[in-house]
């Protein structure tokens, strides 16, 4: 299950809670990162069938003609269907087109996808390449799924850990802000460990959560984050 207001992230992090009571942390790639990894992995594919020629080429004159492109082409059809497939359920998770520009396919718990999905994910992607429309349905879903990660139940994530600025302290205000209005025991609670918990959370994602209070603070962006802080101080100094 994804947690979250609809539509995308201000930092593309999702967090999704396991059937265990866990939760991890995705930071899903968008549109044109994959898109740069999979014209990397076209121009892979390209060389790779040079190669392939090449070799085969030179094998020809002792296999015979007929048998050298009968190999040819038996190999040529594994690297241009199974190239992905492979690639995607090895260590790596990612083709070296996705491993280039640092991301990697997971499925939807963030663990390693299997076989079956690395198919259905590769062999739609034959589908959509026909049909270019397609492709779009990845700038309107929330975590950037094309047709073929939304059939395979996959998800196409950063996999380099990216170091957002954070103190691990919790934020304070130099006053407190009174609040006004009444609480129910869980929102004082909630309201105070948002100040705690933010201490460990990237500005962006600070923004975000405090976004869905402004009916209650009445600001946005940073401003609510120091009205929220400061809200939090004043509870916690009243109770």
């Amino acid at each position: 299950m994804v947690r979250g207001r609809e539509g995308r992230r201000l930092d593309t992090l999702q967090t999704v809670e396991l059937a265990e009571g866990m939760e991890v942390h995705l930071r899903m790639a968008g549109p044109f990162l994959r898109f740069m990894a999979f014209l990397l992995d076209i121009l892979i594919k390209i060389a790779g069938f040079f190669l392939l020629a090449m070799i085969i080429g030179f094998g020809s004159m002792a296999l015979g003609g007929n048998v050298a492109m009968g190999i040819y082409e038996l190999l040529a059809f594994l690297l241009l269907w199974f190239y992905p497939v492979l690639f995607e359920i090895s260590r790596w998770g990612a083709t070296p087109g996705k491993k280039i520009v640092g991301v990697q396919v997971v499925n939807e718990a963030g663990g390693a996808i299997t076989i079956g999905q690395a198919m259905i994910r590769n062999f739609i992607r034959s589908i959509e390449i026909m049909l270019p429309l397609l492709p779009m349905v990845a700038f309107f879903n929330p975590r950037f799924q094309r047709l073929g990660d939304l059939a395979a139940g996959t998800l196409v994530v950063y996999s380099r850990e990216r170091h957002d600025p954070i103190s691990g302290v919790p934020p304070t205000m130099k006053s407190s802000i009174p609040v006004n209005i009444a609480l129910t025991r869980e929102e004082r609670a909630s309201m105070i460990a948002f100040r705690y918990r933010s201490a460990n959370w990237s500005e962006a994602r600070r923004a975000e959560l405090a976004n869905h209070l402004s009916p209650v603070t009445g600001q946005s962006g940073p401003k609510a984050v120091n009205s929220l802080v400061g809200m939090a101080q004043w509870l916690e100094e009243d109770s």
